[in-house]
């Protein structure tokens, strides 16, 4: 017996109007390192990644609400290794999660996709003085996950205490497991200063407490779009 297997389309889906995407760029270099994307997470790539006419970002915030394990890291291991290989303007990205081993789990996975392509690898800055036959610019110290290039981008990752998003920054952050999200302390307002920033929110549904409030909200705006 053979059984084919096929995503659902989604219940909501909103992409604003755009002139063009990187998707393809950055789904081709996930493809060279060895991660191929479902077709559903081509298309949320392609639809994230759209610019518009002024070539910046058409959506400044991204949001991703599917079921638990099913390829939402996929989809943020696209992005970044995008933002750190191909889009100049990501000079700093941060990745963070509420859990401490779901943002390791993450960090050792694009460290994998890095490291098994000898191309990208040799992007990776190093002083000389890594550890354990790594290059000095993949820093995995309880706290300190990091990944740099010679040029100077950079990909963080980080776990956020209490539900907060303080101390967040970057020209791209990713709030993954965004149903137990609270304060967010100055990271909107210092985005402005950004050149062409983008937040992304990845989760499974939004929980019936308060730390999902903000999660809601988001939801709520998407649905908003689409229904316009």
């Amino acid at each position: 017996m053979t059984v084919t297997l096929a995503a659902s389309p989604p219940r909501f889906r909103h992409v604003p109007l755009h002139f063009s995407t990187e998707g393809r760029d950055a789904i081709d270099l996930s493809a060279h390192a060895g991660l191929v994307l479902d077709d559903w997470q081509e298309d949320v790539i392609e639809g994230s990644m759209s610019r518009n006419a002024k070539g910046k970002w058409a959506a400044t915030e991204v949001g991703l609400v599917v079921p638990r394990q099913n390829g939402k890291g996929g989809i943020l291991e696209c992005r970044q290794l995008h933002g750190l290989y191909l889009n100049k303007r990501d000079r700093l990205q941060t990745h963070t999660a509420h859990r401490f081993d779901t943002c390791l789990d993450h960090f050792a996975r694009v460290c994998k996709l890095i490291e098994d392509t000898p191309d990208l690898l040799a992007d990776v800055a190093d002083n000389g003085r890594g550890v354990n036959g790594r290059p000095s610019g993949i820093k995995d110290s309880n706290g300190k996950e990091s990944v740099k290039l010679r040029d100077g981008s950079e990909l963080r990752f980080k776990t956020r205490v209490k539900g907060s998003g303080r101390g967040a920054s970057g020209d791209a952050v990713y709030f993954d497991e965004a149903y137990y999200l609270l304060d967010l302390g100055s990271l909107i307002p210092s985005l402005s200063a950004r050149v062409d920033p983008q937040v992304w929110y990845t989760s499974s549904a939004p929980l019936p407490q308060v730390e999902s409030d903000r999660l809601r909200r988001l939801v709520r705006r998407g649905r908003a779009l689409v229904a316009a």
